[in-house]
């Protein structure tokens, strides 16, 4: 590379090589980091007898079972115990759909009762008149029918019922059928068994900062979860993406940003992604950056892994994702805003722009309408919240025009410099996909900030301009971890 002296944003004299950091002037943390820097149961309890047959001893009075209960007598089917005609030792009375009541009123043997569904002797209902697990949840009560029936002793003559013996493994009906013409009981109610209570967070990570490895699109890829003090594993928390400039890494931009120390006041996860090890310390976010671009790195699809973990290992609120970053880093949060607004819900980028399109021949050729260096497929608006520094006219030009860093690196082709949009262009070119009407007004909280608030979606789209040249160098001056946050709590997935 030719070893050209140029004067960047962070006031420091180095080569173009140099300046392939992408800014050195991070915050607290202070690493030159560059552009970076960058850049129951059963239904219905058993239902407890028919009509009774009649008190006489007339040949064959039928029990219907699992209706209502009668006075004393046989036993129906159906899992449900039928107390039977009164009294009279009716010659041969069957009870109803399984064992007939021999001479003398003698409980048939099986009389199907739902397994567990138990008669005490004498004719009276066993007490709640348990169903078994088969057909109804365990612990469901009785029918209306399953008090004792009023005549529930032996008829005069008629030997006890001794509840019909159950016979054993007799079938458990869903739920108890009941007898034909018997009517049913109101039935036992379900038991709550089925489906048990809802499981909890997974919850495993400790308060502090953890640093994780999975595998994503077939390689190895790290990052740092910080876990809030205080956090129990008990109740979801947003998670802030927070993705370090080229030339950085996970670490540097934690300690430039201070979205832990936030995360640990307001109760929220913070994530610091490290970029692939062939990615150049950079992000693939279009026409940027480094080897990243140049190896084709699937960094939005790292982000969903990401995801997939933190919701397998942490107790996170899906709805309620966001990410940020600076420089490269912020170029990463427009990419995800673009390529994955169905799992991140809102984003905060900060001294970048989106350049997931195509790059222009003039950075004045562009518009809100006809910005083609930013392509999106939003499957719905988002809000999106730019941070600029107003006084850069070297890394990312606050009014568009071609970077001092060499940056821009095709699969198979050679680095160069490439062109940004302004930083207006590029926030209406969100107020205009986001369908936001009207004017940008000041935010009442932090007064840099002009900010689009009628959107479709209830989406908002601003733009916060730091009133200096300090690339990555304003989180503390201009408020850009407190202004994100109160965004971010405005917005969340459908």
């Amino acid at each position: 590379m030719k070893n050209t002296r140029v004067t960047t944003g962070c006031g420091l004299v180095t080569s173009l090589a140099a300046l392939m950091s992408f800014g050195c002037n991070s915050s607290t943390g202070g690493a030159g980091t560059g552009i970076g820097g960058h850049v129951a149961g059963g239904s219905g309890g058993a239902s407890l007898g028919g009509s009774g047959g009649s008190a006489g001893a007339g040949s064959g009075g039928k029990v219907g079972s699992g209706g209502s209960m009668s006075t004393g007598g046989s036993v129906g089917s159906g899992g449900a115990t039928s107390l039977g005609g009164s009294g009279g030792s009716g010659t041969g009375g069957s009870s109803a759909g399984g064992g007939t009541n021999g001479t003398g009123g003698k409980p048939g043997s099986g009389g199907a009762s739902g397994s567990g569904g138990v008669s005490s002797s004498g004719g009276a209902v066993g007490s709640g008149g348990t169903i078994g697990t088969g057909g109804a949840a365990t612990g469901g009560t009785p029918g209306t029918g399953g008090s004792r029936a009023t005549g529930g002793t032996t008829g005069t003559g008629g030997s006890p019922a001794t509840g019909g013996t159950v016979g054993s493994g007799g079938k458990a009906g869903t739920g108890g059928t009941a007898g034909a013409g018997g009517s049913t009981g109101t039935g036992g109610t379900s038991g709550t068994g089925a489906g048990g209570a809802a499981s909890a967070c997974p919850g495993t990570l400790k308060a502090g900062n953890s640093t994780q490895t999975i595998t994503s699109s077939g390689a190895s890829r790290s990052f740092i979860v910080h876990i809030p003090t205080g956090y129990t594993g008990s109740t979801p928390l947003s998670v802030i993406f927070d993705f370090h400039p080229l030339g950085g890494s996970g670490s540097s931009q934690q300690s430039a940003s201070h979205w832990d120390t936030k995360c640990d006041s307001v109760g929220c996860i913070a994530v610091f992604p490290n970029s692939a090890t062939n990615g150049g310390n950079g992000w693939n976010v279009g026409y940027c950056c480094q080897g990243a671009q140049q190896n084709k790195v699937d960094d939005v699809q790292f982000t969903r892994d990401m995801i997939k973990w933190l919701a397998a290992n942490t107790c996170v609120d899906p709805k309620r994702m966001y990410a940020s970053g600076c420089s490269n880093g912020g170029g990463m949060s427009y990419m995800l805003a673009c390529n994955a607004a169905d799992v991140i819900a809102a984003v905060a980028p900060v001294d970048f722009r989106c350049i997931t399109g195509t790059e222009p021949a003039t950075a004045s050729s562009l518009t809100a309408t006809n910005n083609t260096t930013c392509a999106c497929k939003l499957p719905r608006p988002i809000s999106v919240l730019a941070f600029d520094e107003g006084q850069d006219n070297s890394i990312v030009p606050f009014n568009g025009g071609t970077t001092a860093v060499a940056a821009d690196c095709p699969p198979g082709g050679t680095c160069k410099a490439f062109i940004f949009p302004g930083a207006q262009v590029n926030v209406d070119t969100w107020a205009n996909f986001d369908a936001c009407t009207g004017s940008a007004t000041t935010d009442p909280s932090n007064s840099i900030c002009k900010v689009y608030t009628s959107c479709g979606g209830s989406t908002q789209v601003g733009l916060c301009t730091a009133p200096s040249g300090s690339h990555c160098g304003s989180y503390a001056s201009s408020k850009i971890v407190d202004t994100s946050w109160t965004m971010f709590q405005k917005a969340s997935l459908p």
